[in-house]
């Protein structure tokens, strides 16, 4: 799919030191789908003891940040 970056993505990959790559490897092949508000779907995928997760809505790149909560958002123990 052709993802539109919005402004503020690119603006976050700056200030949260996220390459572009991390971000096409969640697109491309994550580990889970979740659908969050207003119907946004986050891409999520684990990098070693990191998950990234990209918000799209439509076909624009709304947000993308890491967090060390794997479990929270992936399910588990």
């Amino acid at each position: 799919m052709g993802w539109k970056w919005t402004d503020h993505i690119e603006i976050q990959l700056v200030e949260r030191k996220i390459s572009k790559e991390l971000v096409e490897a969640a697109l491309n092949n994550p580990d889970k789908v979740a659908t969050g508000k207003k119907n946004r779907k986050i891409y999520q995928k684990v990098m070693g003891d990191k998950l990234i997760r990209v918000v799209a809505e439509g076909g624009s790149l709304i947000t993308v940040y890491l967090t060390n909560k794997v479990k929270k958002y992936m399910g588990g123990d």
